[in-house]
């Protein structure tokens, strides 16, 4: 409930109490507030005193990712109109307030566009492979305390995830260690064109445990480190360190996470990756994985993940950062043992300070070798793209 007093009825009534009680001795002073009632007059209504109940603060904010793709798959090519599932379209609603001086709470509700989005598209489609509107990626509450930490409870963000993608290149909108989901994760390698195995199924960063309907907390940092760890449904649990800091202009980020979900999906991983950026632009990257999980014939197997960056970024160009990479990928048993699956790629991605925009344009070469048989045709793929943040 707002109270307003109009400021023009209490001035009004403080000029008639200075005239009656000394018409004489005020009579500067009344001309005045005269003056002034008719300057408030003038000003309109927004002249007034408020009291308003203290609430919590709400921002909304977001993006929009589309990318167009090319993809070659040995037998057929075509273009797809795709919604990128490296930071897909979304749009967020962040609650905040203050409880004390140590104490705040956040509140987290995110939604994430799915229409055509990039890890479902392949050739063999004619038209959109998903078409939902919203789905659920952040609905949450996080209590922070300075001296204490942080806990999360809702859906969200596992202790374990984003650790193989610790990245300072500044292009993880288009090559996070997992191009195929941005490039076309539904895309079939052909052998003398018959349809084989999909770009998912052999291809995998394991980053962690995902997003999903837990408890998590991250300790306070300490010299750069962080603990944090999460419990989630099914009995799955994680905890993963990470570092973060600085020598002498070299910037320096990485993270070690160890997830076991062996009540879920008989999976236990440890994954990890590590950035550094030079002073003048220049970065190296490095991430792997190694899961243990019983798959093939009741034993249990390892599946590995490997991968390196090259990146440099520079300021050529008023509007932003030009930012450049390469980077290598490969996977090993991932689907079947004995499958060996790499991946090269190259990209850009442009800055645009004015509109808080990125341009991105990426080529990728997928390869896979298939134990006892024959190997099938590469997978080519160019994206253009862009994200429009609001």
């Amino acid at each position: 409930m707002q109270t307003r007093v109009k400021l023009l009825g209490s001035t009004a009534l403080a000029a008639a109490a200075m005239v009656m009680g000394a018409p004489a001795a005020f009579a500067d002073a009344h001309a005045s507030l005269e003056k002034r009632v008719k300057a408030l007059e003038k000003a309109g209504g927004g002249q007034t005193v408020t009291r308003s109940k203290k609430t919590m603060n709400l921002v909304v904010s977001g993006h929009v990712n589309r990318a167009i793709n090319f993809v070659d798959n040995g037998t057929t090519s075509g273009v797809q109109h795709v919604t990128s599932n490296f930071s897909r379209t979304r749009v967020r609603w962040i609650g905040t307030g203050k409880i004390s001086d140590d104490l705040s709470v956040k509140t987290h509700i995110e939604l994430g566009s799915s229409s055509a989005i990039s890890t479902e598209q392949d050739l063999a489609d004619n038209g959109d492979a998903n078409t939902s509107a919203l789905d659920e990626r952040h609905i949450e509450f996080q209590i922070t305390s300075k001296s204490l930490g942080k806990v999360y409870i809702g859906q969200g963000i596992t202790g374990s995830e984003s650790t193989s993608e610790v990245d300072l290149s500044g292009t993880g909108l288009v090559s996070l260690n997992g191009a195929h989901e941005l490039a076309a994760d539904a895309e079939r390698f052909q052998t003398a064109g018959v349809a084989g195995v999909t770009l998912g199924a052999v291809f995998n960063s394991f980053d962690g445990a995902g997003r999903r309907d837990r408890i998590r907390y991250d300790t306070p940092k300490f010299a750069g480190f962080q603990v944090t760890t999460s419990h989630h449904n099914a009995d799955t649990w994680d905890v993963a360190l990470r570092y973060g800091g600085s020598w002498g202009g070299v910037k320096v980020k990485a993270a070690i996470a160890y997830a076991d979900d062996s009540s879920r999906n008989g999976e236990e991983r440890v994954n990890g990756s590590a950035s550094v950026l030079l002073p003048f632009g220049l970065s190296f990257t490095v991430g792997a994985a190694q899961v243990d999980e019983d798959r093939f014939n009741g034993v249990t197997d390892d599946a590995e993940w490997r991968y390196a960056k090259i990146g440099y970024k520079f300021k050529a160009l008023e509007m932003g950062q030009t930012r450049l990479y390469v980077d290598w990928n490969y996977n090993e048993d991932v689907r079947a043992a004995g499958d060996e699956a790499t991946s090269i790629g190259v990209g850009v991605v442009q800055i645009l300070e004015p509109l808080g925009a990125e341009l991105y344009l990426s080529y990728t070469n997928f390869e896979l070798e298939i134990q006892n048989t024959t190997d099938p045709d590469d997978i080519d793929v160019f994206v253009a793209g862009a994200r429009f943040k609001f």
